[in-house]
């Protein structure tokens, strides 16, 4: 049976395409404000681009249909030019539901169906369904698998994630740097608008002391902690998994809701994440990287904040065929040289090119506040060097570790069926010594690295990996040779 998407797809595509251009439509307005208010010409360009538009919506939700059947799932869209896709059920290794602002607000959704194609994106995606809707046609598409009546019936098992885990991992994540980002990219944007009050408040802050402009950078970045904060809790909001034969099922997001549903057997790896302050809580955080056309949700959050200790547990009620290993290969000490003090050259390099522009772009009293930086050097150092002997990787029976740390520390576990490829990779200066990284890809071209090892442990380790692929040689026929034969 072929049907359309929600008619409210029409609200929500004309909204989408309003809310791409407020940004230029807002700089149109405030400059004929300034000058001598909105001109007529102004407000019929406006309402013209606006119906323009709708009336794209309307013709985008017209020619926007999809099929479900026993077999497979096709969905036709284009206005000018048709689009038609169809995917064979067999093939689908995850379904998910998303879920943006503007789309909980009218009650829609987005259903993703991902194969392990490389494409880059989703191998079919239903935009303006219904919540409900969306629900059903993913329990109704994830019913490919034969399972029986009493399978149906059984228990689940589910855990979730308290705002007040969220709001510690959020302080413990590490991603002020992020939110710095993303404050400088604001102010370069409004600058423009907002540059006669800057300039006044800057003229205004020279005449504070030292003492006084720390108190106020201090109490910025305070501010922006925050707000990284309150963004990883509303990012990850409302977090609840479920498990249910053999599917996982994983949702959160308080604004932009995601819910993605796949099989424990898709799982290609799981990464286990703890950066330098999470260590000293005994805290991690669990992602999984699962078969996907889209490479951003090849990444799936599995757990924002969890206990060390309890880590075992967990795996072994939600992923059983993974559990924690002790990698004892560490990385061979001369590599440190290549990976540290190299790097460490060019962060010297960069924090001299950047207290230059300080020195003259600063007054004169607190020009030389860049010469700070210049103190993390022996902290990143001693990290650094004990983060490097703590770089190994190890393998029991089929499952193969690799852990990278330099100052946070990133743990890979990977079943040697999941790995697509294994490889060394360096320079060839660097192979004159005999040392080089690991390299696994999985499917869908997920890569993971570290170093540096001895190439006597590549072979090792190269060995243990084609052991996958060899078949035992058949017995010699005729009479068992003996010796000296």
């Amino acid at each position: 049976m072929t049907r359309r998407v929600h008619p409210l797809f029409i609200l929500m595509t004309t909204l989408t395409h309003l809310r791409s251009l407020v940004i230029p439509i807002a700089v149109i307005l405030f400059n004929d404000l300034k000058n001598d208010g909105f001109g007529v010409y102004t407000a019929i360009g406006v309402a013209v681009v606006s119906l323009i538009i709708l009336l794209f919506g309307i013709a985008s939700w017209y020619f926007y249909t999809f099929t479900l059947d026993d077999q497979s799932i096709r969905v036709n869209k284009g206005i000018f030019r048709k689009s038609e896709r169809t995917t064979k059920r067999q093939r689908i290794e995850s379904i998910g539901i998303n879920q943006n602002v503007l789309e909980r607000l009218l009650g829609l959704a987005t259903l993703t169906v991902e194969t392990s194609s490389d494409g880059g994106k989703p191998e079919v995606e239903l935009k303006g369904v219904r919540l409900k809707f969306a629900k059903q046609l993913k329990s109704t598409i994830g019913s490919t698998d034969q399972i029986d009546s009493s399978e149906h019936s059984s228990s689940s098992d589910t855990y979730s994630v308290s705002m007040t885990e969220l709001l510690l991992a959020g302080a413990l994540s590490g991603r002020i740097g992020l939110a710095l980002v993303g404050f400088g990219a604001v102010y370069q944007f409004i600058n423009r608008f907002i540059e006669k009050y800057i300039s006044q408040l800057f003229n205004e802050l020279l005449h504070l002391s030292l003492l006084v402009l720390v108190t106020i950078g201090l109490l910025v970045l305070v501010i922006i902690y925050i707000g990284s904060i309150l963004v990883f809790a509303l990012r990850y909001g409302s977090f609840q998994a479920t498990l249910h034969q053999h599917r996982l099922t994983i949702g959160y997001g308080l604004l932009n809701r995601t819910e993605v549903v796949f099989h424990q057997d898709k799982v290609q790896a799981l990464v286990i994440e703890e950066n330098w302050i999470k260590r000293r809580f005994k805290r991690a955080h669990l992602s999984l990287h699962i078969i996907s056309a889209s490479g951003e949700e090849e990444k799936l959050l599995l757990h924002p904040f969890i206990r060390v200790s309890d880590i075992d547990g967990f795996l072994e009620r939600f992923l059983p065929r993974f559990k924690q290993l002790v990698p004892e290969r560490r990385a061979a000490d001369r590599g440190f040289f290549y990976i540290v003090r190299w790097p460490l050259l060019g962060y010297a390099s960069l924090f001299l090119a950047v207290n230059g522009v300080l020195y003259f772009w600063l007054p004169e009293a607190i020009r030389y506040i860049g010469l700070v930086l210049f103190l993390f050097f022996p902290l990143y150092y001693v990290l650094a060097r004990s983060g490097y002997r703590h770089t190994r990787y190890g393998y029991e029976n089929d499952l193969f570790v690799l852990r990278k740390q330099l100052v946070n520390r990133e743990t890979i576990y990977a079943p040697r069926l999941k790995i697509e490829a294994f490889s060394g990779h360096v320079s060839r200066f660097l192979e004159e010594k005999s040392i080089l990284k690991f390299r696994i890809t999985l499917r869908g071209s997920t890569e993971f690295d570290a170093g540096y090892f001895t190439a006597t442990e590549f072979k090792e380790i190269l060995n243990w990996y084609q052991q996958t692929f060899l078949k035992p040689l058949p017995p010699v026929a005729g009479p068992e040779a003996k010796d000296g034969e």
